[in-house]
């Protein structure tokens, strides 16, 4: 019986070391999916300070104009106080004039404003720009590096699985059958070491009587609280085996 147990715990060992690359072919172009996912909300984002851009220019040549019109106007109204007689048109004059000067300073005050943002919008698509250039460097040099996991995962993967049917074929097909059920339903190990009377995967202690035989090795057993096949992690022997792993 001991030498089946050896089958199943080197059987189990193999499909450990499958699972994890399993996980680790899977968890890999996550990594390049999250770095795509980041690129795009850059890159979104830099469009759309562009779009922020070309709307601040188009308005600030628009209220350019305005001040240069308004210029304009107070120009020609100062030109025309010299050549006004009468005070109430002075009056008139002064007060026209006066309105254009405050609305030329309102506008002035827009442009200013204009122009602060326009600089923090530039800024930030330089930032956006700079990080685009590293993202995509960054990706390129992901994505080539997965791929030559993704190789080296399916060769390692590859020999294991002529490894685990190497393993099987030593199997009897009863206890091959006992152990798929038992992994498929725990989604884990179906062999587990009982040490000191306690199953190492439930950490639920092992009847007297059932700890005795199980030290005998006479038969296959399972463990009472999780039902995985169970051996005495304690004997020389399964030690060995799994001190080489």
């Amino acid at each position: 019986m001991k030498d089946k147990i050896k089958v199943l715990i080197e059987l189990q060992d193999c499909d450990d070391r499958i699972q994890s690359i399993l996980k680790r072919r899977k968890a890999s172009p996550l990594r390049v999916k999250a770095l795509a996912e980041e690129l795009e909300a850059v890159s979104r984002g830099f469009q759309e300070d562009e779009e922020i851009l070309a709307s601040l220019k188009k308005d600030r040549r628009g209220l350019e104009g305005a001040v240069e019109d308004l210029e304009n106007a107070l120009k020609k109204g100062n030109d025309k106080l010299s050549g006004i007689k009468s005070n109430k048109e002075y009056t008139a004059a002064l007060k026209e004039i006066d309105e254009l000067g405050k609305k030329k300073a309102g506008v002035e005050d827009e442009l200013i404003k204009h122009m602060e943002e326009f600089e923090l919008v530039s800024n930030r698509v330089n930032e956006n720009k700079a990080r685009m250039d590293e993202l995509n460097r960054k990706f390129e040099e992901d994505k080539k590096a997965v791929q030559a996991e993704l190789q080296e995962l399916d060769s390692e993967l590859e020999v294991l699985r002529s490894e685990r049917d190497g393993i099987t074929s030593r199997v009897d097909a009863e206890i091959l059958g006992r152990y798929r059920l038992i992994r498929e339903r725990l989604g884990t190990s179906a062999v587990s070491p009982v040490v000191d009377g306690v199953c190492q995967s439930c950490n639920m202690g092992i009847p007297p009587q059932m700890f005795n035989e199980l030290m005998k090795c006479r038969e296959l057993t399972s463990c009472p609280h999780c039902n995985r096949i169970i051996y005495w992690g304690e004997d020389v022997q399964f030690q060995n085996l799994t001190n080489s792993r």
